[in-house]
């Protein structure tokens, strides 16, 4: 089973512009619970929303209370626009990445359902993403625990939040190494080169036990049939997934898996949305089936995109 971090006030209920991250939480959930495949994903409730002081860890104290008090340029800096309600889901988002990664500790494979941090910088919003939620996650497990994480960033776009944090929470490289913060170049075949020869480095780690945690970002925006991205086609993107979750297997001993963590980020469809919902399903299904062993049934509607 994978352990799920999430809560409705982790989606506003009103589209918030051409970006449907914000509601992707819920409408994942949603997604899974009319497949019947709920039983394989146990929502965890328990869990509370960051307050101002963990933003603190990765953001500038006027880009904080911009944000929440909606002041432009603040609050609008993402793309995304502002209500209090969207305000208060960011804090839930969040929160619900570190407490999967901790959860994760254990043992365990958990799901964050969650996207909208891979862009952030100090004192900005980016591309759709509101607050640096790795960098906070990742300082916070490293300053609690002295342990190590890697990010396998499949997005289509450069996760940039990580690398321009680096000098405003100095922990951070040894919370996430420079070498961990994996974002694959090209495409087609030389994306998933670039990926393989990045991921045996990462494997490496863990074996010299310098990497403790893998956190996978899904990034369905790297499908071919995405309108923001272009990278791969259905089937390679599930071959990489793949890949990650037999080597992490490998690292399995009995009940303990390794602390494996699994998020969205990004996903764009004006013409099937459901498409990105699907991508992101076959995934959760792929890595229940290599880590847990648990094969479901389950038909895709997955559709490409007819424009391509």
């Amino acid at each position: 089973m994978i352990n799920t971090f999430y809560r409705p006030e982790m989606a506003p209920d009103k589209l918030a512009g051409y970006s449907r991250s914000p509601q992707k939480p819920a409408m994942l959930m949603e997604m899974i619970e009319s497949s019947d495949l709920a039983k394989y994903f146990p929502v965890i409730v328990n869990w509370k929303p960051y307050p101002n002081k963990d933003f603190k860890i990765a953001h500038t104290k006027e880009y904080i209370s911009g944000f929440f008090s909606g002041k432009a340029p603040y609050s609008n800096s993402s793309g995304i626009n502002w209500s209090s309600e969207f305000g208060r889901s960011v804090r839930y988002t969040n929160a619900s990445l570190y407490y999967a990664i901790l959860n994760s500790l254990k043992g365990n494979v958990c799901l964050s359902p969650t996207s909208g941090f891979h862009h952030a910088t100090p004192n900005s919003g980016g591309g759709y993403c509101t607050f640096s939620g790795q960098v906070i996650a990742s300082v916070k497990i490293y300053r609690e625990r002295g342990l190590s994480g890697a990010y396998i960033d499949l997005d289509e776009h450069f996760g940039n939040s990580i690398e321009e944090s680096r000098n405003f929470v100095p922990e951070l490289n040894q919370a996430v190494p420079k070498y961990a913060n994996v974002n694959p170049k090209g495409s087609g075949i030389n994306y998933i080169r670039d990926f393989e020869s990045k991921f045996e480095y990462i494997l490496k780690k863990i074996h010299d036990k310098e990497i403790h945690y893998v956190v996978v970002c899904s990034g369905a925006d790297s499908l071919i049939d995405d309108d923001l991205g272009g990278s791969v086609n259905l089937k390679d993107w599930l071959s990489i997934k793949n890949i990650i979750y037999s080597e992490l297997a490998k690292l399995d001993k009995g009940d303990y898996k390794f602390p494996t963590v699994i998020t969205l980020f990004g996903g764009y469809r004006e013409d099937h949305y459901t498409s990105v919902l699907d991508a992101h399903i076959q995934d959760l299904l792929l890595c229940l089936e290599i880590r847990y062993g648990i094969k479901t049934q389950y038909s895709s509607v997955y559709k490409k995109k007819s424009s391509r």
